[in-house]
């Protein structure tokens, strides 16, 4: 009974809790690989440093590590968010949500097996790629969505306005700020997913109960 008890709050709540991993996961890689980290100048150029082989050893590792184990989880929420979308008969966002995170999956394990020391151009292509995915999709699910409020739909729009905004001064300051600017980015984008997840999670348990 408790198995299968655990296994229903599991399948209730899968996005969210995936979500919830992913952000643990990137977390304690980030953290570790900051601790462990050979390289005394990183902050003064960007979060990639802490994966750079030749610069960093053990911190390295743990940091790529992270990012692709991170990678693999995003894909599956590929998978549940776009058959989430399918059983309420919300197509376009199924596709939305379905390639959307599917190509984030992609360049997030880019990031990890693509060191910005050893192979630059795939490191920079792959990084940029993250960011300018994550802004794509919250403007494009939302837009898609027709189970969204007004309030909600504002909400969603906002954060990409925000990682715009953002990520612009970071670029305009540089060094040190660039690293305190991929950090709030990360963070927002999580905030991001998490809502999108929760709504959806709750969406198929109202449905489940109907």
């Amino acid at each position: 009974m408790q198995s299968r008890s655990i296994k229903a709050i599991f399948c209730r709540n899968r996005l969210q809790l995936l979500c919830i991993v992913i952000a643990i996961i990137l977390s304690v890689g980030l953290v570790s690989a900051i601790l462990l980290s050979d390289d005394t100048q990183w902050t003064n150029w960007s979060l990639s440093r802490l994966g750079e082989t030749s610069s960093n050893h053990l911190s390295a590792f743990l940091f790529n590590m992270a990012v692709f184990l991170a990678s693999l989880l995003m894909m599956s929420i590929s998978f549940f968010m776009k058959r989430g979308y399918v059983k309420f008969g919300q197509l376009r966002p199924a596709k939305v949500s379905g390639w959307g995170f599917a190509l984030l999956s992609v360049c997030m394990m880019g990031v990890s097996l693509c060191p910005n020391d050893t192979m630059h151009a795939a490191h920079f292509v792959f990084s940029r790629s993250i960011v300018m995915l994550m802004v794509v999709l919250m403007f494009a699910l939302p837009s898609s969505l027709g189970c969204l409020t007004r309030r909600e739909r504002l909400l969603s729009f906002s954060f990409p306005a925000f990682m715009t905004i953002i990520a612009a001064q970071g670029y305009i300051m540089g060094k040190f700020w660039f690293v305190i600017v991929e950090v709030l980015l990360g963070v927002f984008a999580m905030i991001w997913l998490f809502f999108i997840c929760r709504q959806l999670d709750l969406k198929l348990v109202d449905m489940e109960i109907l």
